[in-house]
């Protein structure tokens, strides 16, 4: 990882039967997890980004702050589709924060319009590599 202090590090994560998003606080040693669909917890995930943090911390000789990284799963309305994922991720990557919790609202799901700004967002950057 080449972030730098109090940068974020967003990784969609598809673990074959929806999106859920894993937001990442190297320095802090904090994991932010969104899974629209709060699914049980992911092993998977949570050993291989815990790994990818020992290493970076081991990179950048960090000495760990807690005896593990701490993980929270953030709470929103239950919602199915990909495009909540993207919309948080847009949310939280137009901010200039590194708290989460204070970037999205995470108590009201999102408008039609809302998601259909993300859809139309999204076939426009895919149209330029098509």
């Amino acid at each position: 990882m080449t972030s730098k202090q109090d940068q974020l590090v967003d990784a969609p994560y598809n673990p074959g039967d929806h999106w859920s998003l894993v937001i990442i606080n190297p320095y802090d040693d904090v994991v932010y997890h969104l899974d629209s669909l709060r699914t049980s917890s992911r092993d998977d995930i949570k050993y291989v980004t815990n790994m990818a943090l020992m290493i970076f911390q081991s990179q950048k000789n960090l000495k760990k702050t807690r005896k593990t990284t701490f993980w929270k799963a953030v709470k929103f309305p239950l919602q199915v589709g990909g495009y909540y994922v993207m919309r948080y991720m847009r949310e939280i990557l137009s901010k200039d924060t590194s708290i989460i919790t204070d970037v999205i609202d995470t108590r009201n799901s999102y408008s039609q319009l809302e998601l259909d700004e993300v859809r139309v967002e999204w076939a426009e950057f895919l149209s330029r590599y098509i």
